[in-house]
């Protein structure tokens, strides 16, 4: 687990998101996925020892602990998260990193657990509504 101390400036601060929850990963550009999938599940474990809430139903399901079995995703819009996901090419690429995917600091990631190969993950984030919130001053 990273300290404050080992965080270097030029780190990128990486948001993944499922569901209603956001966890949030320091990381290199130049960090490739395998580590990074790999400091997510780590998290996941620790925050949630019991499993973790998945899906619109919040059913707690078992972190998996090989990083095959976790999709990331990009929002199709990164200012309408509604809009829907589209899952990163990074497969078994371990050369594949934050700056070879273009992404920048404070992006967001959605995650999905794939257990089935065939079945397209589902990436699952919940938006808040600010016309709900703040009502028309949104």
């Amino acid at each position: 687990m990273w300290k404050p101390q080992d965080i270097q400036s030029t780190a990128l601060t990486l948001r993944f998101k499922h569901g209603k929850h956001t966890i949030l990963l320091f990381a290199e550009s130049s960090t490739p996925f395998s580590t990074i999938k790999t400091n997510l599940l780590d998290t996941l474990r620790e925050r949630y020892p019991d499993g973790f809430p998945v899906g619109k139903d919040q059913t707690v399901t078992e972190i998996p602990t090989d990083i095959t079995e976790l999709a990331l995703a990009e929002p199709t819009d990164q200012y309408d998260l509604s809009k829907g996901w589209t899952e990163l090419d990074i497969g078994g690429h371990i050369t594949e990193t934050p700056a070879s995917m273009r992404l920048k600091d404070g992006a967001q990631v959605a995650f999905a657990f794939k257990w089935d190969d065939d079945a397209m993950p589902e990436f699952y984030v919940e938006s808040p509504d600010l016309s709900e919130l703040y009502g028309d001053e949104a």
